[in-house]
């Protein structure tokens, strides 16, 4: 008879368990407005544009509602595929990923988005936790 109580008793420590986990795992979602990247990051992003990405393109491309828009209500991910996918042209994918992270964070600041206390991370992992905004 006492085996009922223990047993209903580790199955209900499981469920909490479980549930737990699952609650931990589902981070609130991060955008652009929530201050992902820093000013120096933004500015290593800058030298790294001007060194690899001048020859073919001009930060007009990559500012205001043209750069914003069609990436609205979507993952930075997709930025990041493009970027780190096909990018340069003639190499593509050939940056250091965190180059790839500075260069967004680059992007952002050319459309002021706040600046925050911690790096935005080069890897698509992280690029999938943000989610592009417009402008607060």
């Amino acid at each position: 008879m006492t085996m009922r109580p223990i047993l209903f008793a580790s199955g209900a420590v499981l469920v909490l368990a479980l549930g737990a986990v699952s609650l931990d795992g589902q981070a609130p979602q991060k955008t652009t407005n929530s201050g992902v990247y820093t000013a120096a990051q933004a500015e290593r992003g800058k030298k790294v544009f001007e060194a690899k990405c001048t020859a073919c393109h001009d930060t007009a491309r990559f500012t205001g509602e043209q750069f914003v828009d069609p990436w609205e209500g979507k993952p930075l991910k997709d930025v990041w595929d493009i970027a780190s996918g096909t990018m340069p042209e003639d190499n593509p994918g050939s940056l250091a990923q965190q180059e790839y992270g500075d260069l967004i964070a680059y992007f952002l600041h050319l459309n002021g988005f706040a600046t925050g206390d911690a790096e935005l991370p080069g890897n698509a992992a992280a690029m999938a936790n943000i989610k592009m905004e417009k402008k607060q």
